[in-house]
């Protein structure tokens, strides 16, 4: 654009009229380029900031209609015992302020009284998830990372499921310490949800592994247990809150389907990823990589 102006016809040979002559168009040259890079660089900026704050849009609406879907969730599993208790509670006081003290209602209330610790023990127990999910939800929580062997944490978690469940937990890993910068608390968290859902969905008498080892950069746990045939809907939506494929909802097994999902969030912080995948033949495993400890 600048040599346009420096032709033979305009140039004299007394150097200083010509630098008044062209200095002007060169410097008009010179701003009007820088402008345009500037600007430029001002509309990718605008673009950028732009993308992040769909980003961030998304992200909240998704946020948010989670938290709809915990709190509606949440008050329809607190609302089932908390409707067993207040009835007994109705029914019994009616029956002493009718009848009084007789035996019979003392055999009552002594029925009842059972009933109702055990759907306030159900209740204090879906508080506690329900406080832990959204404790791993906060990031005003952070985690207390230490230098930590998950082989010595799978150990410790195996031997206590054992020992509360009866059942046979393979152990499978390497020689080496597998070395994790992770709050072992909430790794421990993930290990007691993996293996004991693995133990209380899998049939009597079948197979439970646990399984360990370093893959370059990242540790890689696995957990296997044998158990009814999922869906490819249902692996999906595996490690979303309170969901529970339907031949385990209306069953005796105890859970709200919220331990995965702690889970998730608690793998994630640590930086690692957690999923699901259908064995070959039968059964299911929960896969979790984890950034390893660099030397």
């Amino acid at each position: 654009m600048i040599t346009q102006f420096l032709t033979p016809n305009i140039l004299s040979s007394d150097i200083v009229a010509d630098s008044i002559i062209v200095g002007p168009f060169i410097v008009a040259q010179l701003v009007a380029l820088v402008t345009v890079i500037w600007l430029e660089r001002s509309r990718r900026q605008i673009l950028a900031a732009q993308h992040i704050i769909i980003q961030v849009n998304s992200q909240l609406e998704q946020a948010n209609s989670l938290k709809d879907y915990v709190l509606i969730r949440a008050a329809h599993e607190l609302r089932t015992p908390l409707t067993t208790i207040l009835g007994r509670t109705q029914h019994l006081s009616s029956r002493l302020e009718k009848f009084g003290e007789t035996p019979e209602n003392w055999l009552a209330v002594q029925k009842y009284i059972g009933v109702m610790e055990k759907r306030t023990l159900h209740l204090r127990a879906l508080v506690e998830e329900l406080l832990d999910l959204s404790n791993v939800y906060a990031e005003g929580n952070p985690l207390h990372l230490t230098p930590c062997d998950l082989g010595n944490l799978c150990r410790d978690v195996i031997e206590d499921q054992q020992a509360l469940s009866g059942r046979t937990i393979e152990l499978e890993l390497p020689s080496d310490p597998l070395l994790l910068q992770a709050d072992d608390k909430r790794l421990s968290q993930v290990l007691v949800n993996l293996v004991s859902n693995a133990v209380k969905y899998s049939p009597e008498n079948t197979n439970i592994s646990v399984r360990a080892h370093a893959e370059d950069t990242h540790v890689m746990l696995q957990v296997h247990n044998e158990c009814p045939v999922f869906s490819q809907e249902q692996l999906v939506r595996l490690f979303e809150p309170f969901f529970r494929t339907p031949d385990v909802e209306y069953s005796p097994i105890p859970g709200w389907g919220l331990g995965l999902t702690i889970s998730k969030k608690i793998v994630e912080r640590h930086g690692g990823n957690i999923w699901a995948e259908l064995s070959q033949g039968k059964g299911i495993t929960i896969f979790v990589k984890l950034p390893a400890l660099v030397p």
